[in-house]
């Protein structure tokens, strides 16, 4: 009677391993896309028929399966007429950044980085800069103070930088930076960046000239 009872235990398990091998699923491999929208006069934009949206001169962290996969982000009110609609290559686990710009929604402008992140764990952060106003000249950075072109000495239209590393400690809480027009050394815009200790953030230089403005997209 023992012996039975122990062969019908084992039957049962087996069964039971059984049933939960074919309800198993096997996650899908995902990559992260961070998103910036600063298109002049631009809208919102629905992405891939879903109700998660990225907000004009803003930015949104958006999931995709890792692949082959369509990245479309349009307007809700003109789903035809997408600011961007590309099959693009992503790797599991991976980060990337899309920013769209142009000086309307007629005319979008797009750049895709594959991104990769420095860990900082020796009291740095990272700091990168982009030129995202389409009628603009080339631009400098500085931090107040310094000398022009300290940060950067120029990117034109659509032109970033790398991560560039600046001290987080406690005697550096905040960085003022001014953005300048490289061939007058006007100031453009001014920021001032609360200190993303070991996080790696982009300043953002958008819209045109006449009404530029600045946005921290935060990548970490």
């Amino acid at each position: 009677m023992k012996h039975r009872l122990l062969s019908i235990v084992a039957v049962a398990l087996i069964f039971i391993v059984q049933a939960c091998k074919k309800s198993s699923i096997t996650p899908v491999p995902l990559a992260a896309v961070n998103v910036t929208n600063v298109v002049v006069g631009g809208s919102a934009l629905n992405y891939n028929t879903t109700t998660m949206t990225v907000n004009n001169n803003n930015y949104s962290q958006l999931t995709m399966n890792a692949g082959s996969s369509v990245l479309n982000l349009y307007p809700a009110a003109s789903p035809k007429s997408p600011y961007y609609d590309q099959t693009i290559q992503t790797a599991a686990g991976d980060n990337y950044s899309l920013f769209l710009s142009g000086s309307s929604p007629a005319s979008v402008d797009d750049i895709l980085i594959k991104e990769s992140y420095t860990n900082y764990a020796d009291s740095t952060c990272g700091v990168r800069f982009i030129n995202l106003s389409p009628n603009s000249n080339p631009i400098s950075v500085n931090v107040t103070g310094q000398a022009n072109g300290s940060a950067v000495t120029s990117l034109a239209y659509k032109e970033y930088s790398g991560f560039i590393k600046f001290p987080a400690i406690a005697a550096n809480p905040n960085y003022a930076f001014q953005i300048r027009d490289v061939g007058t050394g006007n100031i453009l815009a001014s920021y001032t960046l609360t200190t993303p200790y070991f996080n790696n953030v982009t300043i953002v230089f958008r819209g045109l000239v006449s009404a530029p403005g600045v946005l921290l997209v935060k990548n970490y």
